[in-house]
């Protein structure tokens, strides 16, 4: 025949368990708690990762913008620059055919006082000699 006893080594052990389950679930419940909180944590590194990446891509894109506005700017000057030089290749040659025109004429306006010097000369002689003889 068993032994009857009065209950309370099975209360102890219904003790013994609640308390068991109470840790396990204590326990369990800090697992969960510290991975929703590395999983809070994950997914900020990635919003933050998410954020600088936009970050630097709208920074590339500017860079991007102020490249094309600087090689639009120097584009123009390099224009600019050519269209000067062509007006004063033409303002050149301009000065240049006005020179050469002006050369020409004084060489003209040389050759006709020349020869204008050189009748009066000859007139000269010629009433020099008639005084003479």
């Amino acid at each position: 025949m068993a032994r009857r006893g009065s209950g309370f080594g099975t209360v102890i052990k219904i003790a013994k368990a609640i308390d068991k389950a109470g840790r396990q679930s204590a326990r369990a419940a800090e697992r969960r708690r510290k991975q929703q909180e590395r999983d809070y944590l994950r997914q900020q590194r990635e919003r933050e990762k998410l954020a600088r990446q936009e970050e630097r891509e709208l920074s590339r894109q500017q860079r991007e913008r102020e490249r094309q506005v600087r090689q639009e700017k120097s584009d123009k000057q390099r224009q600019a620059k050519q269209k000067e030089k062509e007006r004063r290749l033409r303002e050149k040659g301009r000065i240049a055919a006005e020179k050469e025109m002006l050369r020409k004429e004084l060489e003209n306006a040389k050759v006709d006082f020349e020869s204008r010097c050189s009748a009066r000369q000859a007139l000269r002689y010629k009433f020099i000699n008639a005084a003479i003889r």
